[in-house]
């Protein structure tokens, strides 16, 4: 076997003869968080990197304690809480957009979203426009399917009351954050263009300055949501992701969060991620600088300008 089995005993003596102290706490939480999540998740700062060279297996800074490593889970997972709160906001705003905008531009055609015409057919990625007409006409198909056979009652409602008809502002509360947007990357330029305008009168109308957000910035901006979210849904690493490339770090995407959230909740996000990375300072000191860098942050004062230049905004 590539991993054999062990038992929690064998795992903590694994973790003693490695250099981790451990203590009459750690079996207990090692059966109620996992080995594989506590540890390989989050070992790498507190690692002896020579000495894990040179001994061909882990081997921990002297004074690493179970609990440190454990300080650090959790501080990934009240992050990830605080985070995927956010991000869910941000992503009913892309629904709410992209449906009004969409069917402001077509109200009069029903499913009007299943015409390929109605999308950028010249210059969207011919993969997107094809993934996007088999994704939602796969839900308008499902829609007939009643709720007690595993069909969604809003979907069956439009569909039975309105012979197969499902207003895209309907039709968007069962896509996947993908399908979201995949479907905006292939709306036309002219209706891209009203979802960029959507936002910039939103972001006005709780800011006391005005913004240019271009269809394009808006597209990576979800781009880097959708990843975020993916990784917060699946309880994965968050604080040191950088899915697909290095620019994507977590602070990045808080910087994205300021434009497609409300200034007010924005700014207690803010605050209570701050909790958190202070949370971090205290409680694993001597690993907190680094931590706080994997997060794309150079330092709590970076973090705390960056807060108050969002308060004057």
């Amino acid at each position: 076997m590539y991993k054999p089995f062990t038992s929690i005993d064998e795992q903590v003596r694994l973790l003693a003869s490695r250099g981790v102290i451990t203590d009459r706490d750690t079996p207990l939480l090692l059966a109620r968080e996992g080995y594989y999540s506590v540890v390989n998740g989050y070992k790498d700062p507190f690692l002896d990197q020579e000495q894990t060279r040179m001994a061909g297996d882990d081997r921990y800074i002297p004074g690493t304690t179970f609990k440190d490593l454990h300080a650090l889970f959790l501080f990934d997972r009240d992050l990830r809480f605080l985070c995927f709160r956010t991000l869910t906001t941000a992503e009913a705003l892309l629904r709410t957009a992209c449906a009004y905008c969409f069917t402001q531009s077509h109200p009069d055609e029903p499913n009007a979203y299943l015409n390929p015409h109605n999308l950028d057919e010249r210059n969207a990625n011919p993969r997107d426009l094809e993934y996007v007409l088999n994704e939602l006409g796969r839900i308008v198909e499902h829609s007939r399917r009643s709720p007690g056979h595993g069909g969604k009652a809003y979907l069956y409602h439009c569909a039975m009351q309105h012979d197969g008809e499902i207003p895209l502002w309907v039709l968007v509360n069962d896509m996947t954050m993908g399908q979201l947007t995949s479907l905006f990357r292939v709306m036309t330029q002219e209706d891209r263009a009203s979802v960029a305008r959507y936002f910039e009168g939103l972001y006005g109308a709780s800011h006391t300055g005005e913004i240019r957000i271009p269809p394009r910035k808006l597209d990576i901006i979800y781009r880097r949501i959708k990843d975020f979210r993916n990784i917060c849904a699946h309880d994965d690493r968050l604080y040191c992701a950088k899915p697909y490339n290095l620019n994507n770090s977590f602070f990045q995407l808080v910087q994205d969060l300021r434009i497609v959230t409300v200034k007010q909740r924005y700014l207690e996000f803010l605050q209570q991620t701050e909790s958190l990375m202070m949370r971090v300072k205290k409680e694993i000191p001597s690993q907190a600088a680094a931590i706080i860098s994997a997060m794309g942050v150079n330092g709590l004062g970076e973090f705390r300008d960056y807060m108050d230049q969002v308060r004057k905004s």
